[in-house]
């Protein structure tokens, strides 16, 4: 078995003091809340299966305290270990991955939540468990807060500041898969939206949730349309029209105009966007067919 960690240099002392020197501390706790000073808050959804999601507030007493994500993995099942080792790295955990890939985002400066550190127990290429530490970012999930705009009337869901937010969406998304990875889960619920409900100040975005990140070997193209389906699939359950969509893929491949290009990444995009709906929608159904 084989055990490794790292805290980044900037969180270490601060770390400390709340009780926290090694995160190999979080693969050791047991019980239902990590033994440490702040405010631990679970966040628990159904088909996180061995995951664990907690949020945590450092607190200290002065102004407004800084907020930690950590995730942490367990029991992880063989199907996910092969996908680990056959597109991610053989050698590490999924808590690895993420930290990485975290850091690899922030060096390439596209937004993201902060690498603070990580810890893993391996058995050979076999993850037994892992951990990761994230900072928190400013907003919150594109669609909640899209939804919420377009309901109260903000002036962002209209006119030019709608263009803007579509044309910088695809600008931030474009940049992403410049890096050369793919994100396979880029829904919008994963783009963390800072807005101004006034639209006096440009959107920020942050993508979130790495776990599944990976830099395609073969077949790269394939990755690219799920990723795009997944975006306009979700664009289209807040209200996204066809426009707004075109508008977004133009932004996205860097067009004025649309051209025999922008037809086969459209029609690709929405077969598969309308398969990923279908699905969605069989799944809603059956959830609301079975008793109780």
């Amino acid at each position: 078995m084989t055990r490794r960690g790292e805290i980044e240099a900037s969180w270490r002392e601060r770390l400390a003091a709340r009780g926290l020197h090694r995160v190999e501390q979080l693969l050791d706790w047991a019980g239902d809340e990590p033994r440490l000073p702040g405010a631990w808050t679970a966040l628990r959804k159904p088909g996180l299966g061995g995951r664990q999601r907690w949020r945590w507030e450092l607190t200290d007493g002065r102004g407004a305290p800084p907020v930690l994500f950590m995730k942490r993995y367990e029991r992880t099942p063989l199907r996910t270990q092969l996908d680990r080792i056959r597109r991610q790295d053989g050698g590490h955990s999924r808590g690895w991955w993420e930290y990485c890939m975290a850091r690899e985002l922030e060096r390439a400066q596209i937004p993201t939540a902060a690498p603070v550190g990580y810890a893993e127990e391996m058995y050979g290429r076999l993850e037994r468990r892992s951990v990761v530490l994230l900072a928190g970012v400013p907003g919150e999930p594109f669609d909640r807060a899209w939804r919420r705009l377009a309901s109260e009337g903000s002036a962002l869901t209209r006119g030019p500041a709608r263009h803007d937010v579509t044309v910088r969406l695809a600008r931030f998304a474009a940049a992403f898969h410049s890096t050369g990875l793919c994100h396979r889960d880029l829904y919008l619920c994963h783009v963390f939206a800072d807005f101004d409900a006034e639209a006096l100040r440009a959107p920020r975005f942050h993508l979130i949730d790495l776990a599944r990140v990976h830099r395609p070997r073969v077949r790269r193209m394939r990755w690219l349309i799920k990723d795009l389906a997944q975006l306009d699939s979700s664009a289209r359950q807040v209200g996204a029209s066809r426009t707004d969509r075109l508008r977004f893929l133009l932004a996205y491949l860097g067009l004025q105009r649309v051209s025999h290009r922008t037809r086969w990444y459209a029609r690709r995009i929405v077969r598969k966007s309308d398969h990923i709906l279908e699905r969605h929608s069989r799944k809603s159904r059956e959830a609301r067919a079975l008793p109780g």
